[in-house]
């Protein structure tokens, strides 16, 4: 769908949020911080090798100021053909999601509701595996 209306300048209110419609914000890139693997939390004693699922999370921001930042928690599942990270719990942001026409605040959970709905339907995954397989310098 297209903006008929031109997007209002965006600004960080005093309380640290970026509010704008869901519209908008599907209006704007986001491109890919970086991703990193959660720790193994120490050795565990084990009799047998046993399948363990990968978790992570990852990080996503606009360009220009102010940025918006989204992040969320992921994990890959240890079986299963053609198994790909999926999104656990809802996404951190600076971002209020507001109504289209009324700018009022949807609130907090609303606008997680409809930020995982938003991250959902994104082509994270790949980037965030590709960035994780990159050789890094120690």
């Amino acid at each position: 769908m297209l903006l008929t209306t031109p997007l209002p300048p965006l600004s960080v209110s005093a309380d640290g949020y970026v509010r704008l419609s869901l519209q908008e914000l599907e209006a704007i890139t986001l491109g890919h911080l970086i991703s990193c693997l959660d720790g193994q939390g120490g050795a565990r004693a084990m009799s047998a090798a046993v399948a363990t699922d990968i978790t992570g999370y990852t990080e996503w921001v606009s360009a220009g100021w102010p940025a918006i930042s989204l992040g969320w928690d992921w994990q890959l599942p240890a079986t299963g053909p053609g198994a790909r990270p999926r999104r656990l719990h809802a996404p951190r942001s600076n971002v209020m999601l507001v109504d289209d026409s009324s700018r009022v605040d949807h609130g907090q959970a609303k606008t997680a509701m409809l930020l995982e709905f938003y991250v959902d339907r994104q082509p994270w995954q790949t980037a965030t595996l590709d960035y994780l397989s990159r050789p890094r310098l120690v």
